[in-house]
């Protein structure tokens, strides 16, 4: 479908829909169309896609001004709330009874750079190529605000009472930390969100398989700890054509040698527990029993180094350290005085930023050698024994019988943090049915969703919020 198709349905459906909103008015509540209801996110979508909110610099305030301008069309009041210079914050919120709790619906404006160079079409188009809409943030993540700010729609269309409100919250800057959206805006205005008792955002999806059938819908209920370390070694310089047993340059490389190298340590949290017992029921084979009892396989050299070969999976049993910054030296002849590294380290919730350095240092085993803290950012876990995850359930049992809902701790970090530290329960939840191909684009090249997968995680979408705040459930 060409996006000027789109984008003109889009305008006939929002002037549609402001005559069902009548709705509310006692009239009996309306029955969704989900396939209309997709063409019109299709259609906000593709001209999402088109402004460049590129972190860095962000811009973000065009993309809000768009989610604010269709929630405004279609009868929502929309607030913009500036963060810093070009940087906005969307809020609305479409009341309920006040029987319970709002739930909070969570997106971010910005997006990741894109190299157009690298792309088969171009990153900020918003084009339709076989059924897929291409462009940087289809996926991450205003593919996921677009269908949040959709299921609010078709919430209000349906005229039906609901028992909690639903907050649709759009944030910037969160690919860089979130210090200049979210984290601005709970500073500020705390007060508009600090009785919600849910929030939806990004964090894991519907799992599909290499043979093509969804193994999990996935919900993050916690994330890694992010602890950026330097790694500094300091020793005598001097001419090249003389080597230095302990030059900085060395002791450095021999200090990372043990760090890297060093044998992981599993831990097994009870919500990655219930993860791997439920996806052991669609394996086969040695991993099916592995799944099974994983306390015991992390126990098993042998099958360790097997579950290690799934870097996502095995994320979540162990602290990670990654090397990504090296700099010594300044020229060829020369022995450097100092030598340095920087370390992304992943650790699990409930690790404490000092006993991981002391751990650190430990493995460093040189006084040459300090270790310093560059970032910490750390979250708690949220409990997943809720209303709004069995609301998932409900859903997954419905869209894919047998298909099991998990809990996941994701060894990546996004603006759900600021919000459980304010006692919300935040899960990551995006309702779409991803492969491995194109998971691979997100932070990559060729970005895109497909038509009918966008139209599906509305729907799934929609009835999660159904059940959760409907006056009938």
């Amino acid at each position: 479908m060409r996006i000027a198709a789109l984008l003109g349905l889009f305008g006939a459906i929002s002037a549609a829909s402001i005559l069902v909103s009548a709705a509310r008015a006692g009239i009996e509540p309306v029955s969704p169309d989900f396939a209309r209801a997709g063409d019109e996110a299709a259609g906000i979508l593709a001209s999402y896609i088109q402004i460049d909110t590129t972190n860095p610099p962000g811009n973000e305030r065009r993309g809000a001004e768009h989610l604010a301008g269709v929630l405004r069309g279609n009868g929502i009041e929309a607030s913009l709330f500036d963060t810093a210079p070009g940087r906005a914050c969307v809020y609305a919120r479409l009341k309920g009874t006040g029987a319970k709790r709002p739930v909070i619906l969570l997106n971010h404006i910005d997006v990741v750079p894109a190299r157009a160079e690298d792309w088969r079409h171009a990153p900020f188009s918003g084009e339709v190529h076989d059924g897929e809409l291409w462009g940087r943030g289809a996926l991450d993540m205003k593919g996921m605000g677009v269908a949040e700010l959709e299921a609010m729609l078709l919430l209000k269309r349906s005229g039906k009472e609901l028992d909690r409100d639903v907050i649709f919250l759009a944030t910037p800057d969160e690919e860089v930390g979130g210090t200049a959206g979210a984290n601005i805006f709970i500073d500020r205005h705390q007060d508009l969100i600090g009785d919600a008792e849910y929030l939806i955002n990004e964090g894991f999806h519907i799992d599909r398989g290499g043979d093509g059938k969804p193994e999990c819908w996935g919900v993050d209920v916690s994330e890694k700890s992010v602890l950026w370390l330097k790694v500094a070694a300091r020793g005598p310089a001097g001419h090249a054509s003389m080597p230095i047993e302990n030059a900085a340059t060395n002791e450095l490389v021999r200090a990372l040698d043990r760090i890297v190298n060093a044998p992981p340590e599993p831990h097994v949290l009870p919500a990655v527990r219930e993860y791997f017992r439920e996806v052991s029921k669609t394996q086969s084979g040695p991993r099916q029993a592995a799944y099974a009892d994983i306390d015991a396989a992390v126990k098993d050299p042998g099958m360790l180094r097997e579950l290690m070969q799934d870097k996502l999976r095995s994320s979540m049993l162990l602290n990670t350290i990654s090397l990504t910054v090296l700099q010594g030296g300044y020229k060829t002849n020369v022995i450097p005085a100092e030598a340095s590294a920087e370390l992304d380290c992943r650790l699990l919730p409930g690790v404490r930023k000092e006993d991981f350095v002391s751990h650190v240092e430990k493995l460093a085993g040189s006084p040459a050698v300090k270790v310093s803290v560059l970032d910490w950012l750390t979250t708690d876990a949220s409990p997943y024994d809720t209303d709004l995850f069995k609301a998932i359930k409900t859903v997954a049992a419905q869209e894919t019988p047998g298909v099991p809902v998990v809990p996941l701790v994701v060894p990546w970090f996004t603006d759900s943090h600021w919000f459980r530290a304010l006692g919300i329960t935040c899960y990551g939840f995006e309702p779409f049915e991803i492969d491995p191909e194109h998971l691979a684009t997100l932070h990559g090249k060729d970005e895109r969703i497909p038509l009918v997968e966008l139209t599906k995680g509305i729907r799934r979408l929609y009835r999660v919020l159904d059940l959760l705040c409907s006056h009938a459930s």
